[in-house]
């Protein structure tokens, strides 16, 4: 499983929406109601499924599916 499959899989089960609703270029705010809490809940389960910590000051900059896999990626170069 690549790395945007298991962000795509962390972000459906979030959110609650079907995982194959979920392309690169899906845009989070279309997804569903995304709020602090929503950003909060998806930091949560990209740092448990990768084992690092994703500051919540990129993640509210993510727009994307892609945006997020950028982003976890950068977290796991850090490391």
């Amino acid at each position: 499983m690549t790395e945007l499959d298991r962000v795509r899989k962390v972000v459906a089960e979030v959110l609650r929406v079907p995982l194959d609703s979920l392309a690169p270029a899906s845009r989070l705010s279309e997804l569903a109601t995304l709020d602090s809490l929503s950003l909060v809940e998806i930091a949560s389960a990209l740092d448990d499924e990768f084992g690092i910590r994703v500051p919540s000051d990129d993640l509210s900059t993510a727009v994307t599916i892609a945006d997020l896999e950028r982003i976890v990626v950068g977290c796991r170069a850090a490391v």
